[in-house]
């Protein structure tokens, strides 16, 4: 092959990468340019039950504990409960979190263990798209725990 012929062929194949290359930082710098400027989630747009459902455990589990170590995050909680948490202080000792279970529509279960104690919370969350996580802790009720409930809660048998 002659000296011209290679030369050729390789300025011919630079000239292609370069245009790849430019094409390539067009479409990156397009692509970063659309995700920055839309505040809203473009590439992830799953269904009202993943958006939801997730959030509800979530902010259960978040709402409580923030509640039991009496630092209320008011992002979780309803006006009602920040009000009564003025009021009265509600503190209960966690050391570890055994179950947190949704059981049914705005209703999720915790269970936790402190103090050489088991405790089971029933707590009712109201919905709304207003809200910052969709879900915002209403009220909360202690029901007694069985020893059973805990073991299969760990899966001990």
């Amino acid at each position: 092959m002659k000296y011209e012929t290679l030369e050729n062929v390789l300025m011919k194949e630079l000239r292609l990468l370069r245009k790849t290359l430019v094409m390539a930082l067009v479409v990156f710098t397009f692509i970063t340019l659309i995700v920055l400027v839309s505040k809203n989630k473009i590439f992830i747009q799953a269904g009202s039950v993943v958006s939801t459902r997730p959030l509800l455990t979530y902010v259960c589990k978040e709402a409580f504990l923030s509640v039991a170590s009496n630092k209320p995050i008011n992002s979780y909680l309803t006006a009602e409960i920040q009000n009564a948490l003025k009021k009265t202080d509600f503190k209960v000792d966690i050391d570890e979190v055994l179950l947190n279970q949704e059981v049914a529509e705005g209703k999720c279960r915790i269970i936790v263990k402190g103090g050489e104690r088991v405790r089971s919370f029933l707590i009712n969350l109201v919905k709304s798209s207003d809200f910052d996580f969709y879900y915002k802790l209403s009220e909360i009720n202690e029901i007694e725990v069985s020893k059973d409930e805990v073991k299969s809660s760990r899966g001990e048998i």
